[in-house]
């Protein structure tokens, strides 16, 4: 009886899938016959029912989708899915050419968003020097995206900043306008996360306030994290992520978390 219970809670109708992705039953079919889906498992009836690692390979597809990823690429991904293990050198050759590409997109688009900021500014500038009214949320103000975040680092580390934030974590250096060069510290920048290491003193690591940092290939950050000497300490207590914490070489402490697939 708990066999036959386990069944019928993991496999759901064509109908349930369309509510969960907001795909049509047609483009579910249309995955199926093109390959983008294996053969999806049928009742005596003829019924499909979709597994749960069904749906984790549609909630994949639509990511692919979503970010881009041409069809007839999804194919020959989909392709070397079904190679097994020949096929996952290509498959992840494939991923890092997509994520560059994506990142790509994402630079593209923050420019483009800072462009439109600097013109919504504008027009509110000029239309309150006009007396006009302002066309803002009832509580007069709204937030954006986080622009950066300010971590704390004694004076004279920029070098092991450097190698921590460059060299482990693979950021890139922002030029930091003169003024504020003089201060000392360093900006880096890597996919849509900004991180700015401001001189305090006294110096004081911050070892409850932190940053919540999202990532993408939280494991792989993980390793190489604990190969180049940093450990981290991993949590289950966040509903929906992966989750640990970890600490950059002056003991600020460090959240870095992962959205659970689908």
């Amino acid at each position: 009886m708990a066999d036959a219970e386990k069944t019928t809670h993991d496999v759901v109708p064509i109908a349930e899938v369309v509510a969960r992705t907001g795909l049509s039953a047609d483009t579910l079919r249309f995955y199926e016959r093109s390959g983008l889906l294996p053969p999806i498992t049928r009742t005596t009836g003829g019924q499909r029912r979709y597994t749960r690692r069904d749906l984790e390979r549609i909630s994949f597809l639509l990511r692919l989708r979503d970010t881009g990823m041409p069809l007839a690429t999804m194919r020959r991904f989909a392709d070397l899915r079904r190679e097994g293990e020949a096929g996952r050198p290509g498959r992840l050759a494939m991923l890092l050419e997509h994520r560059r590409a994506v990142h790509q997109r994402v630079d593209d688009l923050r420019q483009n968003l800072h462009a439109i900021d600097l013109k919504v500014d504008r027009h509110r500038r000029i239309l309150r020097q006009q007396g006009a009214p302002a066309m803002t949320q009832a509580t007069g103000f709204t937030f954006q995206p986080i622009h950066h975040v300010q971590l704390a680092i004694p004076r004279g580390s920029e070098d092991q900043c450097r190698a921590f934030w460059g060299g482990v974590l693979g950021m890139r250096e922002l030029e930091k306008p003169p003024v504020l060069a003089a201060r000392g510290g360093c900006w880096f920048t890597g996919g849509a996360l900004e991180v700015h290491l401001g001189v305090e003193e006294p110096f004081a690591p911050a070892r409850k306030a932190h940053p919540g940092l999202l990532v993408d290939g939280i494991r792989a950050l993980a390793q190489r994290l604990e190969d180049a000497g940093h450990p981290v300490t991993w949590d289950e207590d966040f509903p929906g992520h992966d989750r640990f914490y970890a600490a950059d070489p002056f003991g600020n402490r460090l959240e870095l978390l992962q959205p659970h697939a689908g």
